[in-house]
């Protein structure tokens, strides 16, 4: 059935057909899309006391109905705030998440969801969803039906702080296993793309052919002025059309997604599109947990959802500035309680100081990568994968070298995989970028640079630009940015 007819009602019609169509389906999106707004006025103070509430009620909910917290025989203090009271749970791992699932659902669900291979019976209700495992074994966990609905909300306002809210046509360009698997998105899902106004391109294949089609897609579609990418994908993008000496498309947002957003990658998105980049974060397990907005001082943690802290590797609170381990608390998450999860990612926060945009949301200055990224050099300082992306942006000529992708092997053994586009120049290109990455990782350093002709992916189909197959335990030298 051809639903395209969709996209072309206005936009105020198809921003109400949208909420009713969750309506239908079970889902109160719209209540709690009500209820974030909400939050969005408050203060600092009355934001501080809003999250105490909420965490209580979860935090209460996880000792007296999940086993796995059941456990910990915890127990509330009504004289202590439950921000306080948080501290006293333990760092929850993907380890412990695969190895104890079913002790982590509540009483509600026990019966449900023995395993993560369950599937509700209701067509909306509970969800067990997986990550993309491109960190080793995938982690499956369960979202609540009040979660997924938190879940739309949140993603209808990252898109508002982007500056294309429900309603705008944007371009998608996103994963798709049905195109890469050349499978028949079902009706629903396709009735569901057309009323938010998306016009989807495939981020798992980035071979020239696609990389063309997806350029003539915004060539020819050139009153949508909005693209919503993973950020690796959209930089492939924008690279290819900069080599080729290509007609600039000209967008007005870009929301990148899916990656740590480098200096360098900024520019090269605001340089080719013309576009303002906002770096969007967030992951299956936990959607989306913080936003850029227009004043591009930080992402805002989107509070009326999830918790957020950053400690260093003694699970002590950084502080503003300070890199750590990033451990996110989803507040309405109540049947599988995920309290202080290590979801493997770095970063820092901002000074606490009023946002010129008006939002109390506390603001994480930056994102370094994830913590699975960190490579070690050879007197086992650890660095982030960003000084990576730095050399090679800032060294490499793009006419010599079109993609890359730099592996740990072990220690003080690495391999820079690249697809070359010409010879003439590429030797000393590539020496530069060693005698780079030795006055990094150490002059011991044993670098294999391989000529490719593809980059391996992960096993989602993205592309994985660091890789580290070797790992140290977690008592390390400190972390270097």
């Amino acid at each position: 059935m051809n639903v395209e007819w969709v996209s072309r009602l206005p936009g105020s019609a198809r921003v109400g057909l949208y909420f009713a169509l969750q309506q239908a389906i079970g889902s109160r999106v719209w209540r709690r899309w009500r209820q974030f707004q909400s939050w969005t006025r408050l203060s600092s103070e009355q934001l501080k006391r809003e999250i105490d509430l909420q965490l209580a009620k979860l935090l209460t909910r996880a000792i007296r109905e999940s086993a796995f917290y059941q456990k910990l025989g915890l127990r509330l203090d009504s004289r202590a705030s439950a921000t306080q009271f948080l501290k006293h749970f333990p760092i929850l791992t993907r380890e412990q998440i695969r190895d104890r699932f079913s002790e982590l659902v509540t009483d509600a669900l026990r019966s449900e969801i023995t395993s993560p291979a369950d599937v509700s019976s209701q067509r909306y209700d509970w969800l067990v969803v997986k990550t993309g495992g491109t960190t080793g074994t995938p982690t499956s966990v369960v979202h609540d039906k009040s979660f997924r609905d938190w879940g739309r909300t949140t993603r209808l306002f990252a898109q508002r702080l982007c500056g294309f809210p429900l309603g705008t046509p944007f371009f998608r360009l996103w994963g798709s296993e049905q195109d890469l698997l050349q499978q028949q998105e079902k009706l629903d899902r396709r009735v569901l793309r057309n009323l938010l106004g998306e016009i989807p391109m495939n981020a798992f294949r980035a071979k020239e052919a696609e990389l063309v089609q997806h350029y003539e897609t915004i060539r020819n579609q050139s009153g949508v002025r909005h693209l919503m990418a993973y950020v690796d994908a959209a930089v492939s993008l924008a690279t290819f059309i900069e080599d080729r000496n290509l007609p600039k498309p000209r967008l007005r947002t870009v929301m990148a997604c899916a990656g740590t957003v480098t200096q360098e990658w900024r520019q090269i998105l605001e340089r080719v599109f013309g576009a303002e980049v906002f770096d969007k974060y967030g992951s299956r397990e936990c959607a989306d947990i913080a936003c850029e907005c227009s004043a591009h001082h930080g992402l805002h943690v989107f509070s009326p959802s999830v918790f957020v802290e950053v400690v260093d590797d003694e699970g002590r609170e950084c502080a503003p500035g300070q890199t750590g381990r990033i451990l996110v608390t989803l507040l309405h998450n109540l049947s599988f309680p995920m309290i202080r999860y290590q979801i493997g990612d770095l970063g820092v926060w901002a000074e606490p100081a009023p946002c010129a945009c008006g939002l109390a949301f506390p603001r994480l200055l930056n994102l370094q990568g994830r913590a699975d990224d960190m490579l070690v050099t050879e007197d086992g300082t650890r660095l982030t994968s960003v000084f990576i992306r730095h050399f090679v942006g800032v060294s490499l000529n793009r006419q010599l070298i079109r993609e890359w992708q730099f592996e740990q092997t072990g220690p003080g053994a690495f391999i820079f995989r690249y697809i070359p586009l010409q010879s003439d120049g590429l030797d000393d290109n590539l020496k530069g970028i060693e005698s780079s990455f030795r006055k990094a990782l150490g002059s011991s350093a044993k670098i294999e640079f391989q000529a490719v002709p593809e980059i391996p992916g992960a096993p989602t189909g993205k592309t994985l630009w660091i890789v580290n197959h070797w790992k140290r335990s977690a008592k390390q030298s400190p972390i270097l940015t």
